[in-house]
């Protein structure tokens, strides 16, 4: 295993938090990583999207580029995909308005997390419903043409990723998208989504089929169990199929599953994987034939593996589409948070991941070998 390079450090760069890694290879091999930079570590804190560049696949890293920022607003959920046909990188996020708690209905409704309080900003229980006025959240992208030198002025996407009736917060990913490579949806950009209220939270992809020029909204994933999925990541199988991977939210901890057969337009009923154990977090899942034909149909996995607490931060993979984890490593065995995989090779991989108490994302580069060793 190589060693631990810290990206995005709190109290660095003049922001007081680094939350949310997301991370991506670009086609002419610029390393691109993703985080929110967050005046202190609450979930809405004047949040913005910022970057670092690498050019030796970690080794090194450029300055810290803001590349997304909206004043007091806040900025969430950094989810990244590469257009294979002409090489743009799109960024989808969240925006959540400044506000004061006085603007809110409900008071109690300020609290989106149990016991947590928060500086003025709005937050996931209280936005409302639609697509206009004040307290909702919307959805932008930014790209860029030249692997993240620079970006353009967002747009935003919300009618076309949010349903009109009934959702409340939402949020893309965390993390990656992808491109179909192979069957009927070859090159469909799908984007990762959950929906709420938290009273209700679901799963379903957001897809388009003109190269991330618009955009649609799929069904969400059906659910039987006595759990609720939020935070998604979706990876291609080897004949086009789809897996979808989520966390769980007051069900049992361990990470829930559903798959596509028509590019995420639908999903089969949700079920638990009950050898992906989880604490209710975030976690990635990465298809590695996604650079090129793979000798193995190999998928990896990251989160903490542990019931109850973020820590124990773990990769594993499969060589049968999901149904089987058989190689399992710890990576971190202490706090650890988010994840985000890329692949560098075939055989290769690295991993963005938050560490100690969120004080730190933090980057790994690291190959097959060393998870079958």
């Amino acid at each position: 295993m190589e060693r631990i390079i810290d990206i995005f450090v709190a109290g660095k760069d003049d922001f007081g938090s680094y939350r949310i890694p997301s991370i991506i290879l670009t086609g002419n091999g610029a390393l691109l990583a993703f985080a929110e930079g967050r005046k202190e570590l609450n979930d809405h804190a004047q949040n913005k999207i910022v970057l670092k560049r690498s050019m030796d696949t970690g080794h090194s890293w450029d300055k810290l580029q803001i590349i997304a920022d909206a004043g007091m607003d806040s900025l969430n959920n950094p989810l990244v995909v590469q257009i294979e046909e002409n090489g743009k990188i799109i960024l989808m996020y969240q925006s959540y308005p400044h506000t004061r708690i006085e603007d809110v209905p409900d008071p109690e409704q300020w609290k989106s997390h149990e016991g947590q309080e928060f500086p003025p900003n709005i937050h996931e229980a209280a936005v409302q419903t639609g697509y206009e006025g004040m307290n909702i959240c919307r959805s932008f992208i930014i790209s860029s043409e030249d692997d993240g030198n620079t970006w353009s002025l967002p747009i935003e996407i919300t009618r076309e990723v949010k349903r009109p009736v009934d959702v409340t917060n939402y949020a893309g990913g965390p993390g990656i998208g992808i491109q179909v490579r192979k069957g009927n949806y070859k090159g469909r950009v799908i984007m990762p989504f959950s929906q709420g209220p938290w009273s209700d939270m679901k799963v379903y992809a957001v897809y388009s089929d003109d190269n991330g020029d618009s955009w649609k909204y799929g069904e969400t994933a059906p659910n039987n169990l006595n759990g609720m999925p939020n935070e998604v990541q979706i990876a291609e199988l080897s004949d086009g199929k789809l897996i979808m991977n989520a966390r769980t939210f007051k069900g049992q901890s361990c990470r829930m599953i559903s798959n596509s057969l028509d590019g995420g337009e639908t999903w089969t009923d949700l079920s638990y994987d009950e050898t992906l154990e989880d604490p209710g977090c975030q976690g990635s899942i990465l298809s590695m034939g996604s650079l090129g034909p793979s000798p193995e149909n190999i998928l990896l996995f990251s989160n903490p593996a542990d019931k109850s607490k973020r820590v124990n931060g773990t990769i594993r993979l499969s060589d049968d589409e999901g149904k089987s984890w058989k190689w399992s490593k710890t990576l971190y065995k202490g706090s650890f948070g988010y994840s985000c995989l890329a692949a560098l090779s075939d055989t290769e991989f690295g991993i963005l991941y938050e560490r100690d108490d969120y004080v730190k994302i933090s980057y790994t580069r690291l190959d097959i070998k060393w998870l079958k060793r």
